[in-house]
């Protein structure tokens, strides 16, 4: 089962569980999602509001999944930062939902959270590695560190398996400006509609480097870690340093679309570099990822190119 399983990430990973011949059941309140997306009919969908208590208890008693995937919460670290509730209504409390119905019904076979890069901040090491301590400087990256700690005690509660991973800027075909705002997202889709007065924006200097991951690389590790079981927490990067600048070099050069930039953006926080990596998941399960960053770019491009018209 896939909490949020039909938006960009979520979407992308019941379609990877299906093509790996498992059986997946796809939760969305769709307020972003869209099933659609998901390139194959064999799936279940509940549409429900995970937020609901009521929701959440039915859920589970009547489908005891072998593994639940949690891909569902804010998505955007910018609104959390104008109004840091928010972040608690949209990401913890249905968490919170979650788990009390599991502890109801006797929980799942394995659970596994999907959290971010963002739980770490300016005090933690630019290549953080999976034992160091979080020091989150932003209200997004602390609402998913509280995740983190609330999955680990009922786990414990439970005696429940899980699984932590914690991703870097995920990016690739099919991601909306519709609460997915990867910075990516805003690029491409201001490249195409300057003629309506957009224009791609970068943070601060636009030097700030992540290792930006393909959304079909991320999606493959999820389902490793589901398959062989695995547990503890995770690191899903690409390994590939690169700065915005480069990002939005690589999206100009791929799309031939000549442009101005601007340096404007609200957004600033977090630290210039973090690169998480994927040391565990090689270590253990042999995986890489296998898309390049010029590869990565030029499918996403050329994607948005034929969505937007």
């Amino acid at each position: 089962m896939v909490g949020g399983g039909c938006g960009f990430i979520g979407s992308s990973l019941v379609s990877r569980i299906l093509d790996g011949g498992v059986r997946a059941t796809a939760v969305d309140n769709l307020s972003t999602g869209h099933p659609q997306r998901i390139k194959n009919d064999r799936y279940q969908f509940q549409k429900g509001d995970l937020s609901s208590a009521r929701f959440t208890r039915t859920l589970f008693q009547e489908i005891r999944p072998d593994c639940y995937v949690h891909v569902a919460g804010m998505s955007d670290p910018l609104p959390g930062e104008k109004n840091p509730v928010q972040d608690i209504e949209k990401s913890v409390f249905p968490l919170l939902n979650i788990l009390r119905s599991l502890e109801e019904a006797g929980g799942t076979g394995h659970f596994i959270l999907i959290s971010t890069g963002e739980v770490f901040g300016e005090e933690n090491e630019p290549l953080p590695g999976e034992t160091e301590t979080p020091r989150p400087g932003t209200s997004y990256g602390v609402s998913y560190l509280m995740m983190e700690h609330y999955l680990s005690v009922y786990a414990r509660r439970l005696k429940m398996p899980f699984s932590i991973l914690r991703l870097s800027p995920v990016y690739g075909p099919g991601q909306s400006l519709e609460g997915e705002t990867g910075q990516m997202t805003y690029w491409v889709r201001a490249m195409f509609r300057q003629d309506k007065g957009e224009m791609p924006r970068l943070t601060g200097n636009g030097m700030r480097v992540r290792d930006f991951v393909f959304v079909e690389d991320a999606v493959d590790a999820i389902f490793a870690v589901a398959l062989e079981k695995k547990s503890g927490v995770f690191h899903l990067g690409s390994g590939i340093s690169a700065s915005e600048r480069d990002i939005f070099a690589k999206m100009k050069e791929v799309s031939g679309v000549p442009l101005d930039i601007s340096y404007e953006n609200a957004y600033s926080h977090g630290p210039q570099k973090r690169i998480l990596g994927y040391r565990r998941l090689e270590e253990e399960l042999g995986w890489s990822p296998s898309t390049s960053l010029d590869e990565g770019v030029s499918q996403t491009v050329s994607w948005f190119r034929r969505w937007l018209g």
